[in-house]
């Protein structure tokens, strides 16, 4: 998990140090503002957006809204780009949530403080089914 404060940097080397292809992005009590993912680095990249910047000087806060189309309805910190579930949620839901497109994957949150408990992805789901361990 990082603050929206976090360089850039700090948020790629975690993706990359992690392996993972999202870090959900935290208040100071660990509840869930919004997540910064691969696809994130993407928009940057296509943009050239990257090259104008220092990773070091440019927040993840920054990189967010810099990388939003400008006639989207999300806005950072609206909750539409995070898609959540409760750890006492039933598979089943789970499922019926990262089958909607353009869900990649589900913050696991505690229920009222949103505070982060961890992520689960449909490749997670496909592994317990399956019965092969990570």
């Amino acid at each position: 998990m990082l603050r929206p404060t976090a360089s850039l940097s700090d948020a790629l080397s975690l993706l990359v140090q992690a392996e993972v292809s999202s870090v959900p992005i935290v208040d100071e009590n660990d509840s869930l503002l919004d997540i910064y993912s691969r696809s994130d680095i993407t928009a940057l990249a296509k943009d050239r957006t990257y090259a104008q910047f220092s990773l070091d000087e440019m927040s993840v806060q920054q990189a967010l809204q810099l990388g939003q189309d400008v006639n989207s309805p999300r806005g950072f910190f609206s909750g539409l780009r995070c898609q959540m579930c409760l750890r006492s949620d039933p598979l089943h839901k789970v499922m019926e949530r990262l089958a909607n497109p353009g869900v990649r994957r589900l913050v696991i949150v505690e229920a009222g403080s949103k505070r982060v408990e961890g992520i689960i992805s449909l490749s997670d789901v496909f592994r317990f089914l399956l019965g092969v361990k990570a």
